[in-house]
């Protein structure tokens, strides 16, 4: 995977190479990943060949699989609920990195990271306890609506070690002993991780504008009456969110892309101070917010559209 160029030696901006400069002083890098029950199975050629005749299809164009276990089941909900935290907690606290399952993470962040870690992590090991205590019956049940192509051997005999969040911190920076193995050679890896810092401050402010871009168009979309004149249901937490997502903003420090800054600011300052029954209300404070936020979303829009394409930067598999 690339991020796009029009030219290869494209000089990167200032303010680019200074904010690069800056996550290398105060970030790190942290990995996370997950053991997991695998819930489906390709059936087997056979199978599928009696799956493809009952349809007089060919069988080389014909793919089927099989569920092994119920997913709407409580319990295992409650194992994916807590999978699903864990990969946006990781997300929302970090910024991404062009290496494949990498995000960088500042440094004072660590440790409010660690303790969530280990909190989701116990509460993971005692929801797959639970999910222990029902696996047998789940299976049966499986037995029951799978008939013929139920096979135990899919599953495991046990539940311990099959799931489990793991999380790690990665270096990004060359080892130091190459400076006297081969110095060529580390200034080259110096070279590269700075390429990949560069490439990161480019994909936080995509990242950035994006999500500001879709919270925007939400809030427009809200604030704008159905056809019929009817208002439209309106939460708290559209407010709510841009304050989040500015706080966000500014606690990661990434101040390469001025014009990103600005139009983040203006958002915020929008809904600043508003009560959301306000706006539930108060039909011209309404009018006012949308045409504000409209003029908001256009700058945006054309900023994303004519942002310029970066220098090539591989992306680590």
């Amino acid at each position: 995977m690339t991020t796009e160029t029009d030219n290869p030696s494209t000089t990167p901006d200032t303010d680019v190479v200074e904010t690069a400069n800056e996550l290398r002083q105060t970030m790190g890098a942290v990995k996370l990943s997950f053991s997991w029950l695998g819930t489906q199975r390709k059936l087997s050629d056979a199978q599928t060949k009696q799956a493809a005749d009952t349809f007089h299809a060919a069988t080389d164009l014909v793919t089927a699989s099989k569920r092994l276990i119920d997913t709407k089941n409580n319990t295992y909900r409650t194992l994916t609920a807590i999978k699903s935290q864990a990969s946006s907690y990781w997300r929302s606290i970090t910024l991404p990195y062009p290496q494949e399952g990498v995000r960088l993470i500042k440094q004072e962040d660590i440790a409010a990271f660690e303790e969530k870690m280990r909190e989701l992590k116990e509460a993971l090991t005692a929801a797959v306890a639970n999910l222990e205590l029902e696996y047998e019956s789940i299976k049966t049940a499986a037995r029951e609506k799978l008939g013929d192509l139920f096979n135990p051997n899919d599953y495991p005999t046990t539940l311990d070690g099959v799931f489990d969040i793991r999380w790690e911190y990665p270096p990004v920076d060359p080892p130091n002993y190459l400076i006297n193995f081969n110095p060529e050679l580390y200034r080259q890896e110096q070279w590269r991780v700075q390429q990949r810092f560069e490439t990161a401050v480019l994909m936080a402010e995509n990242a950035f504008a994006e999500q500001l871009q879709e919270m925007v168009a939400h809030l427009i979309e809200r604030l704008t009456d159905a056809p019929d004149g009817t208002k439209k249901q309106f939460r708290a937490s559209a407010i709510r969110n841009f304050n989040n997502f500015y706080e966000n903003f500014k606690h990661m420090n990434v101040r390469s892309n001025a014009h990103l800054e600005n139009l983040i600011q203006q958002a915020n300052d929008l809904v600043s101070g508003i009560a959301p029954d306000d706006l539930r209300k108060n039909n011209n404070l309404r009018e006012e917010i949308r045409q504000q936020m409209t003029t908001v979303k256009t700058a945006l829009d054309t900023m994303i559209t004519n942002a310029p394409r970066r220098r090539v930067m591989p992306m680590d598999e």
